[in-house]
């Protein structure tokens, strides 16, 4: 496994990093003590970064794995906090909840919001900064879909690290395309900026171009790690294959597919545009009679399934 600086952080990271967002409520909803022992089988065989959020609901699980797993990995964090008390709120909970007394990184968790966000969450970013000089963060960060976003950060002194979407071709990319937020990359990679990515298989929806998704942005340059969620031991054992740097056989790739998809329970839906405003990539819209959705913005990020009040929407 290779491992790589976070920018300046000082923070050394596995170049495959467990997003733990699938294993939760909003996606696959396996039980802690299940996905416990798959994050420690990560762990055990060497990586050392694990991405979550507050709104995954998957710190019981990496809770379970780090009691059992004796040196210590890197964990990242967010929260969609949008005021001072909110986001210490989160913060707090994490580190209870995960049992630990300081966390790597804590982002700002902003898919969907433009330019201005540091405006927009003055107050939950000041406690970023304020809990990072207490030593309760050690890097404060932004996860981002929007390219512009990105770029404007790379310029801003505060910022340690950024948590972009990129893969091959663009898919969920907001205020420019893939090129954009390539060169927003190279540009925070360059201010020293730590960059890890996230969607390198667009939610699944290029999982059958596996190799080539994978290659292109490990490929690019100052990407530290790649975020990649995974519910199976079968999974990790093929991510493992790709990030050790093993043969993979044309066969073995051939018969990758995404098995989820958006599901609407049209007969509970009241149309009511909930998932549409909570949404990241604006791939929901309100219908003559229910939700609709452009499975070419989709990324199946299952945002939208809690927030439902009927409970119409899954992801299976």
């Amino acid at each position: 496994m290779r491992y790589n600086l976070l920018g300046n952080t000082g923070i050394k990271v596995s170049q495959l990093c467990f997003g733990v967002l699938p294993m939760g409520p909003l996606q696959v909803n396996i039980s802690p003590d299940d996905g416990g022992e798959l994050l420690l089988a990560a762990m055990e065989n060497g990586v050392n970064f694990f991405d979550t959020a507050q709104s995954y609901g998957t710190y019981a699980h990496l809770a379970k794995a780090l009691r059992h797993y004796p040196e210590r990995v890197v964990l990242a964090s967010k929260s969609t906090a949008a005021d001072y008390a909110g986001m210490r709120r989160a913060i707090e909970e994490a580190l209870e909840q995960l049992g630990v007394d300081c966390i790597d990184i804590f982002h700002l968790h902003a898919a969907r919001v433009g330019r201005d966000l540091l405006t927009q969450r003055a107050g939950a970013w000041q406690c970023l900064l304020d809990y990072r000089q207490k030593g309760y963060i050690r890097a404060a960060g932004v996860s981002s879909h929007n390219a512009q976003l990105i770029e404007d950060l790379a310029e801003n002194p505060d910022v340690d690290v950024l948590f972009p979407l990129i893969n091959k071709t663009g898919l969920g990319i907001l205020s420019g395309g893939r090129e954009d937020m390539c060169r927003a990359i190279a540009k925070a990679a360059a201010a020293g900026k730590g960059v890890y990515a996230m969607k390198a298989l667009g939610g699944g929806a290029l999982l059958s171009d596996y190799r080539q998704a994978m290659d292109f942005v490990c490929g690019l340059p100052g990407v530290a790690s790649v975020a990649v969620g995974m519910v199976r031991v079968s999974e990790l054992a093929f991510n493992l294959r790709y990030f050790n740097g093993q043969t993979i056989e044309e066969e073995e790739l051939s018969h990758l597919k995404n098995g989820k998809r958006w599901v609407l329970m049209q007969a509970l839906c009241k149309n009511c545009g909930t998932c549409v405003q909570v949404c990241p990539n604006h791939a929901l819209r309100l219908g003559p009679e229910c939700c609709q959705v452009d499975e070419a913005k989709c990324i199946l990020c299952g945002y939208c399934a809690p927030v439902c009040p009927q409970f119409a929407i899954r992801l299976g």
